[in-house]
């Protein structure tokens, strides 16, 4: 009999962990079972093996004649079905007063000819799998041979990671942020870059992920407050200062003791500096978020909720964290130009004054959006329109030569 043509789809729930930290264990085997017989459903003929945790092996026999020949036969039905899995994955659970939407990442890796080891077929189908993660989720990606150079060039960009780290490498790069009466910058927002010394000056999208997923998020954050709060020491004067958290660290046990003692070590007043949140670290863990913030605040460290508008928290869970500031997201400030985005902002500053909260935007490109911002009443801006991130010097220099952002003519 000749070798029968074969795909391979590696099923992984997006964000799950989540979930399961919500809900708890219990819910999250409730949603296995529940995934795991939709994939079932869907690839009726097929073999489903749920590997553990929150993934699933899926594989697709191909029968059909001049399968091991080309790509049309063996390919096609693949991709049909992963779009099949994702649709029915994402059928809404009902959790009692809750329902929860799933999505998934797919990867496939396909023998034409029956004939690749089954360890090749499945590293193939696991590279195809992070490729997927890597779009954000919610989509199926097929193995190709170019996806090994990429797998290189993100081992490389990892070790480097590491060494770059220890080097002094990843540095702080600050971008103002100015009250939009008085165009005066406030405080200035330091912002992670990587002076790679071959590849030249890094982006955060470019390895922020890698730091993640390898567990180098908590030593980048050690090490921008340590940095950063130098800085701004040497600034003098009331020029604040603001960082940003992870969801994850937010939650993280003690790390806001560990946070306080690099900010006395550095001289700097604790009122001068405040620490950016998401609404997925009030997703994650309540009481836990709770627990730092009320720690840095007590310490005299502001905390202001960024990127509001763009996550899922319910007003409910924010108003169990005690807040000193909100920051619109950026998308809703580019959305000013239509009708809806002007209420929708409007909204979101209406809410901060109400709540006595001073409202930053972010994202702010034209001076027709910082007047339209300071006529609503928002408190402060930052954007490209005011300043892009500078290294520490030239942002020393600017401080020098004064505070002001002229308006643009």
């Amino acid at each position: 009999m000749p070798p029968r043509a074969v795909s391979l789809l590696m099923v992984n729930l997006d964000r799950f962990k989540l979930i399961n930290d919500l809900c708890g264990p219990a819910t999250g085997d409730f949603l296995i079972d529940i995934v795991h017989e939709r994939c079932r459903r869907v690839l009726r003929r097929s073999h489903v093996i749920h590997l553990g945790a929150d993934e699933f092996a899926c594989f697709l026999p191909e029968d059909r004649p001049g399968a091991a020949s080309g790509i049309t036969a063996s390919e096609i039905p693949a991709e049909r079905l992963a779009a099949q899995l994702l649709e029915a994955i994402g059928e809404p659970v009902s959790l009692g007063r809750h329902m929860v939407h799933l999505t998934a990442s797919i990867g496939i890796a396909t023998d034409h000819a029956g004939t690749i080891p089954a360890e090749e077929l499945l590293r193939g189908a696991s590279i195809a799998l992070t490729h997927a993660k890597d779009a954000g989720g919610d989509c199926a990606r097929r193995f190709s041979p170019e996806m090994f150079a990429s797998l290189a060039e993100r081992a490389s960009l990892e070790e480097d990671l590491r060494g770059g780290l220890l080097r002094g490498e990843l540095v702080p790069y600050y971008q103002p942020i100015v009250a939009l009466a008085s165009r005066r910058v406030v405080r200035f927002e330091a912002l992670v870059r990587w002076r790679h010394p071959q590849r030249g000056l890094l982006a955060p999208d470019s390895f922020l992920p890698i730091a993640e997923d390898v567990g180098l998020n908590d030593d980048l954050l050690y090490a921008m407050f340590r940095q950063s709060c130098r800085d701004a020491h040497e600034w003098g004067g009331g020029t604040g200062l603001a960082l940003n958290m992870s969801p994850w660290q937010v939650c993280e046990p003690h790390i806001a003791s560990r946070l306080l003692r690099i900010v006395f070590a550095s001289g700097l007043r604790p009122d001068r500096l405040t620490v950016e949140i998401t609404e997925n670290a009030v997703m994650h863990d309540v009481a836990a978020a709770q627990a730092t913030v009320a720690a840095l605040r007590e310490a005299g460290i502001k905390v202001a909720l960024d990127d509001f508008g763009s996550g899922y928290a319910s007003l409910s869970r924010m108003c169990k964290i005690p807040l000193d500031m909100i920051k619109i997201d950026r998308t809703l400030v580019q959305s000013l130009d239509s009708d809806a985005g002007r209420k929708l902002v409007k909204v979101v500053v209406d809410l901060g004054q109400s709540l006595a909260m001073p409202v930053t935007a972010e994202g702010i490109e034209t001076e027709q959006q910082a007047r339209y911002l300071a006529d609503l009443g928002c408190t402060f801006g930052q954007g490209y329109l005011f300043g892009r991130p500078a290294p520490a010097d030239e942002t020393a220099a600017l401080l020098a030569g004064g505070l002001t952002v002229p308006l643009a003519c």
